[in-house]
């Protein structure tokens, strides 16, 4: 049975995110999807989702939410605290809402996103194959106060739904494999970028800008496609680490790519942690 969520608050930035929207890249659309992945699938886990349905993602404070009928919820993310009705809940754990309840995400204490999970799923408006949003491909970026969402109301026994959540990494290092340009950069610049230290500035869903060193350079290139982790040398020496609304080519030399695991771990760093990178070989499955 379908019935809605409303939305009172929609806190700092909150979104909804399914996997993501592919097969538009030569159209220069972003994968969008959810930037803590392995998050996003426990939530979709903890409420009996298949790995695909959407979730709201939130960024540094969370929504709050009032239900219009039972539905199951599960939270996942970030370290916060969480309220129903007024009431402490746990976090990567389910619980039931009911009619007239609401549901409330605090500031983070620890990490930057969490991601709230309903059993059978939320649906916005799908769009190119996705229902994970990203202006101007959706109408908005981020949901709104006073919005209503369809979800799909389904009772299921809480029992199953028992998973093992890893605790967040916040160890400072950042598993990377060599990217394209690597083996052309200068030996002093590889020693630098392995063995500093790098403190995370401005940062969004479509990038994160690293600094700290002195990584100045006048390579020049022309664009080339870039992808989710792929990290760029900019000329004055910042590196940028594409995310997940990142655009889909870049003009810098694209030194080196992000594992999976690592794209969700930095995506829990806010402004002003600081991250290595340890280079780690390509695996390939037979």
């Amino acid at each position: 049975m379908k019935s809605f969520i409303k939305i009172i608050d929609p806190g700092y930035y909150t979104s909804i995110q399914d996997l993501g929207r592919y097969g538009y890249r030569e159209m220069g659309f972003p994968v969008s999807g959810p930037m803590d992945y392995n998050s996003f699938t426990n939530a979709n886990k903890l409420v009996g989702n298949s790995s695909n349905e959407a979730v709201l993602e939130s960024t540094l404070k969370g929504p709050k939410i009032l239900f219009s009928s039972s539905c199951i919820v599960a939270v996942t993310g970030a370290d916060v605290s969480i309220y129903k009705n007024g009431n402490l809940v746990e976090l990567n754990k389910s619980f039931h809402c009911e009619l007239g309840d609401i549901l409330e995400i605090g500031v983070v204490k620890k990490g930057f996103r969490n991601y709230i999970g309903f059993g059978g799923g939320i649906f916005p408006e799908k769009v190119f194959g996705s229902y994970s949003q990203y202006h101007p491909i959706t109408i908005d970026s981020n949901i709104k106060k006073g919005q209503n969402f369809l979800i799909n109301t389904i009772n299921r026994n809480l029992e199953h739904k028992k998973i093992k959540i890893k605790k967040l990494d916040f160890n400072q290092t950042i598993e990377v494999y060599k990217g394209p340009f690597w083996n052309k950069i200068e030996n002093n610049l590889k020693n630098k970028i392995l063995n500093s230290e790098f403190k995370i500035g401005s940062n969004n869903r479509m990038a994160y800008v690293l600094s700290g060193i002195d990584l100045k350079n006048k390579i020049s290139l022309l664009s080339t496609s870039v992808m989710p982790g792929t990290v760029q040398l900019t000329p004055k020496g910042d590196l940028l680490v594409v995310m997940r609304d990142g655009q889909v080519t870049g003009g810098y030399p694209r030194i080196l790519q992000v594992t999976e695991d690592s794209q969700s771990k930095i995506s829990q760093f806010a402004t002003g942690k600081l991250i290595r990178f340890k280079l780690v070989n390509m695996v390939c499955l037979t």
